[in-house]
């Protein structure tokens, strides 16, 4: 079953939307169409917020692979956090400024118009079919949505980004991220218990933070046993590899023998697919005599160099939902490298570190 779907391509990024998102609007539109309004409304400028971060990221050279939204926000994927502060600093202030940046094009006009009063109380957000009010509503989300991501210092949200940013400038990448990290899951405990007499929409954006944060702080340490080692450490040299015509009969005691679980599909030299052993689950067992690779396989493939950093390798994977990658060469394949094989460079890196 598919987790995302597409909804369009923005500047050259893939915007989706999660399945539980989309079960989210159902929901609201069968049960409550006012409220579904409310949340076209709020998800709107949720993707205006995170395509902010996704312009400014990619004036530093940072690919953005896509926006993702979900029932609690949405997620940019990047596939790299820049390591210079003030970049990092300029990518996360780029949301909330757009979000209070629309929030104050609304408040001035509606202050000389003497529509101050519309806006309180503040926590209404009484829906009438006429300009103002449907302008008040923009107003309180997109102010909202600028004041909690900014002024609240918790990874992953941009406030924590913020903060880290800072902190970056004085005591480097690594033991910023972990004091960040520390402040997040201390914010996270607070607000879980204030969700007990308050919100338990606090709660759950609690624990979205203590989740992020532990990621933050994991994601550092990979970061830091990772560094200086390029994909020529950790990939395989012995690229077992298929051609289009190959039957999954054949591809089977392929991977009996070789025992990969990937395999780079070639065609005059040039890598063409990947064929996955869950693309041979798609097939029936009886049918794979008459089935040949080029018919399942995946044709997303992503190719790296063996002088690229293996981290960077490895956040493209994850950005791009594959699990190997061809390491091409000067026009030739010289290896392939997958997450396996980061994923032990990465013990092997703790052991001699440690």
């Amino acid at each position: 079953m598919r987790e995302a779907f597409r909804l369009c391509t923005i500047f050259g990024i893939k915007v989706e939307l999660h399945i539980s998102f989309l079960l989210l609007m159902l929901f609201f539109a069968i049960l409550n169409p006012r409220v579904f309004f409310y949340l076209l409304l709020l998800f709107f400028f949720v993707f205006l917020h995170e395509l902010s971060h996704s312009i400014v990221a990619m004036r530093y050279d940072v690919k953005i692979d896509k926006i993702t939204l979900w029932p609690i926000g949405g997620v940019a994927s990047m596939e790299r956090i820049p390591k210079d502060p003030s970049q990092e600093f300029k990518i996360a202030l780029a949301g909330p400024s757009l979000n209070l940046l629309v929030a104050l094009a609304i408040l001035i006009p509606l202050w000389l118009a003497g529509g101050l009063s519309r806006l309180f109380p503040f926590s209404q957000m009484a829906f009438a079919p006429d300009p103002v009010s449907i302008a008040v509503i923009i107003l309180k989300v997109n102010l909202l949505l600028g004041a909690f991501n900014l002024f609240v210092p918790a990874l992953p949200m941009d406030g924590g980004r913020i903060f880290r940013a800072l902190l970056a400038m004085r005591i480097g990448f690594s033991r910023a991220t972990d004091v960040a990290a520390w402040v997040a899951k201390g914010i996270a405990v607070l607000m879980f218990l204030a969700g007990f007499y308050f919100n338990i929409i606090l709660m759950l954006i609690s624990v979205f933070i203590y989740l992020g944060a532990t990621q933050e702080s994991q994601a550092t340490l990979v970061s830091g046993l990772l560094s200086g080692v390029k994909v020529r450490d950790a990939m395989n040299p012995q690229a077992v590899t298929v051609s289009r015509d190959t039957s999954l009969e054949e591809l089977r005691a392929l991977v009996l023998k070789a025992k990969h679980t990937g395999y780079p599909v070639m065609e005059g030299g040039v890598p063409v697919g990947i064929i996955y052993l869950s693309d041979m689950e798609k097939v029936q067992r009886g049918e794979w005599p008459l089935w040949k690779v080029e018919r399942v396989m995946s044709r997303n493939v992503p190719v790296c160099s063996p002088e690229e950093e293996a981290l960077e390798v490895l956040l493209r994977m994850h950005s791009r939902g594959v699990g190997l990658m061809p390491v091409m060469e000067g026009g030739q394949l010289v290896g392939v490298i997958s997450h396996t094989d980061i994923y032990r460079m990465i013990e092997i890196m703790r052991y001699l570190k440690g």
